[in-house]
């Protein structure tokens, strides 16, 4: 007899996650495209921009996405799985704008790694504890 896991906050989070990716890849890729620049940044400002914030996403988002699997694995509450999710949304949305626009208060960026970090730490934490 087997029993279905429940993992249903981590695959939410994780389909989130996964459709912002494809968002700020096609934000590189059109860019791309629509300026002619094959491979590198080309000197663009704005490409680099874009694949810093898109660098910056792939760099920390995996880490944070296994630990939340791991602590839905071990039981933590689909509340304290969905907080530590959203916390990590807010903070990567705010982050990848911070970096491609640079239109919003400075201070928003070590907010949003500490967010960043913090659900990573508070998401390790939970596993030995």
């Amino acid at each position: 007899m087997s029993t279905l896991l429940n993992l249903e906050p981590t695959m939410s989070i994780a389909a989130v996650f996964a459709v912002l990716h494809v968002v700020f890849t096609l934000r590189v890729g059109g860019y791309r495209f629509s300026n002619n620049i094959s491979l590198g940044d080309g000197g663009d400002k704005e490409l680099l921009n874009r694949i810093r914030g898109h660098g910056n996403f792939i760099e920390q988002v995996p880490i944070a996405l296994v630990l939340l699997l791991l602590n839905d694995l071990n039981g933590l509450s689909d509340t304290a799985m969905y907080s530590l999710g959203g916390v990590l949304l807010i903070s990567r949305i705010v982050h990848y704008l911070m970096i491609t626009t640079r239109s919003l208060p400075m201070m928003l960026r070590p907010l949003s790694m500490l967010g960043t970090l913090g659900t990573i730490l508070v998401s390790a934490f939970l596993l030995v504890y």
